[in-house]
């Protein structure tokens, strides 16, 4: 079974065990240092501090090698408070993606706006496109292998070369090369840019970039950039907790039809209808057992318009599915069992 799969099955009693996903009180009690709200953003932006020296090799870097690569911004606290709510996470045997349903974790993404409004322009907004890794010879052994998030065939930058879309990789652990650290490419390196984006590969070794990062640092690229996680090593010191997730320019229109604006309200269960929607878009990848298919099935139908967010390849098994729900539920119930 694939690594990313096996978070689920872990406990003998893991199908039974699912149902506990969609309780409130539940996730309070995996993780009572981190909240669970319905708007997690009541509080004043607190925008975490960048220098003026790393913030112009920001804008200019992601511009010209499409990436950037901030020193610790995020605080030490924040960071040992998520890495942990997602150790307890593995630990009831669920997968790291859950971080998402607590509201520290959106707060991280709105306390980006000094680096992420001077790119992305004012009042930036998150998609529910998003991902956390734990990688470890325990857990998932290595990062995802190369490739580009090139998802949107619509344009992704400006004329400048500053980009609208970007995936936000955030570390709340160390990294380095023994717990599988970014690589990536320079597009201005790249010889597949821009003509042949469905490549990838490199001409030169000496062109890969490797990203060791302390926890709280702030990396970004554009949707263009080949990366890679690497493979983990018996010798590293601590996991690589991280999370990756899309940031977009207010200016034009919503890439999916995920948006969360940090002026407003961001319920249970519309994070768990994200989350439900993400673990349905890598199933290609992963191969995740049925009964996490089924349970993500009745959990997407939270967002509006769920339908076009499931891939095309699971939509019949998800109508078949429903329909079956239906049935059940239009069901009447049964005459008392008479002694």
């Amino acid at each position: 079974m694939f690594a990313e799969a096996a978070y689920f099955t872990r406990k003998p009693d893991w199908v039974a065990g699912l149902v506990r996903v969609g309780s409130l009180d539940f996730w309070r009690g995996v993780n009572p240092h981190l909240n669970i709200t319905h708007h997690p953003f009541t509080r004043p932006i607190q925008s975490y501090p960048v220098g003026e020296p790393d913030l112009e090799q920001a804008l200019e870097q992601i511009c010209v090698e499409g990436y950037l690569h901030i020193p610790p911004a995020i605080s030490t606290e924040i960071c040992q408070a998520l890495a942990l709510g997602v150790t307890r996470i593995i630990e009831v045997g669920l997968h790291p993606i859950y971080l998402s349903l607590y509201d520290e974790y959106w707060q991280v993404l709105r306390n980006l706006s000094a680096v992420m409004e001077p790119v992305l322009g004012k009042d930036y907004l998150a998609l529910g496109d998003f991902w956390c890794w734990c990688i470890s010879p325990e857990t998932a052994p290595s990062g995802w292998g190369p490739h580009r998030d090139y998802q949107f065939k619509a344009n992704t930058t400006r004329g400048d070369g500053r980009p609208m879309l970007v995936t936000a990789w955030l570390p709340f652990t160390d990294t380095d090369p023994l717990n599988g650290c970014m690589y990536l490419i320079p597009q201005n390196r790249d010889p597949f840019i821009p003509n042949q984006l469905e490549k990838t590969g490199f001409r030169n070794p000496q062109d890969i970039r490797a990203l060791p990062a302390r926890a709280g640092s702030i990396m970004a690229w554009n949707q263009y950039i080949q990366h890679w996680g690497g493979h983990s090593s018996k010798w590293a010191k601590c996991p690589r907790i991280a999370t990756g997730v899309y940031l977009q320019s207010a200016d034009v229109d919503p890439y999916v039809n995920k948006p969360v604006r940090f002026d407003r309200e961001l319920s249970f269960e519309h994070r768990l209808g994200f989350t439900a929607s993400n673990i349905l878009n890598y199933h290609m990848y992963h191969n995740y057992p049925q009964p996490v298919l089924r349970m993500c099935f009745e959990q997407i139908q939270a967002l509006p318009n769920f339908v076009p967010l499931v891939p095309p390849a699971l939509r019949t098994l998800m109508a078949d599915y429903l329909d079956e729900l239906e049935d059940v539920r239009e069901c009447p119930p049964a005459d008392p069992v008479r002694e």
